[in-house]
């Protein structure tokens, strides 16, 4: 693990700089040759949005790090709250040859990703809330965004942002986050970051080479296995409509098969919640 720097004003937290040499240093060297640069700013708007300013001949395999996002963003246009040294925010380019209707399990296969980096740190228990964040005990933990742009048949270029809660204040700011959270520091007190970011820089490269070359087949056992909604009564709620059933899984495309009592229906989009009784 890396060395920790105690804050003065808040010593019951500490404070690990994003550090290049550490990440590349912790990654495999097979796949550490594959990123073609690795960026890591104080400031940024967002990761996303810093990669999508590279010209696109430079977005495959870049990633960009941020220690602060003043306009951090997540699913659906929403704020991802992202408070200055405390978390991880990063984006990953990617080229694919695929034409844009081959990516729609893409954000899935980027969730599990992420929970694959999070086992190997050591978390258990973290599941996949479809159709891409992470969810601790219910809470939210990690959020994921895609980004793609190209041609209906190829190639497309995506912008993969993860961001996950390392050790998230409980300040006045975490406090408008409008639903429950957790962060690594209740189930992993000592997580570093930047061990954390080379794990997620591994798992994104080797899963999105598989998914490019074989689809999202190798990874269905896996989707089953980290399904947080299956067998679960939910709520679907996609502009001014609401359809209320049972997960019942994914079908080929990453769609939300929902069991309503008449029929099941595939979704595409939409807000999912938990219906508690």
């Amino acid at each position: 693990m890396n060395e920790y720097i105690y804050s003065r004003e808040n010593t019951d937290r500490f404070f690990e700089p994003l550090d290049k040499a550490s990440i590349l240093a912790g990654m495999e060297p097979a796949i550490r040759k594959q990123l073609t640069g690795l960026n890591i700013e104080a400031s940024l708007d967002s990761t996303n949005s810093a990669l999508q300013r590279l010209p696109l001949a430079q977005q495959h395999t870049a990633a960009i790090l941020a220690e602060f996002q003043s306009a951090g963003r997540g699913r659906r246009g929403r704020q991802w709250h992202s408070p200055p040294g405390r978390n991880l925010y990063l984006s990953l380019g990617w080229k694919f040859e695929k034409p844009l209707a081959k990516l729609g399990c893409l954000p899935l296969v980027l969730a599990l990703s992420a929970a694959q980096a999070l086992t190997r740190a050591g978390l258990k228990g973290h599941r996949v809330k479809w159709p891409n964040d992470l969810l601790l005990d219910g809470r939210k933990l990690c959020g994921c965004l895609v980004e793609v742009k190209g041609d209906a048949i190829g190639p497309c270029h995506a912008v993969l942002g993860v961001g996950i809660n390392v050790h998230m204040p409980k300040s006045e700011v975490a406090n408008e986050i409008d639903q429950p959270w957790t962060d690594l520091q209740s189930q992993l007190p000592t997580c570093s970051r930047n061990d954390l970011a080379a794990l997620l820089l591994e798992e994104l490269i080797k899963q999105l080479v598989l998914f490019e070359s074989l689809g999202f087949s190798p990874f269905r056992d896996t989707w089953t296995q980290m399904d947080g909604l299956a067998g679960r009564l939910v709520n679907v709620h996609s502009g001014s409509s609401s359809l209320q059933g049972t997960a019942r899984g994914i079908d080929d495309q990453g769609a939300l098969l929902l069991d309503t009592g008449e029929e099941v229906v595939s979704l595409h989009v939409g807000e999912v919640s938990v219906k508690i009784d």
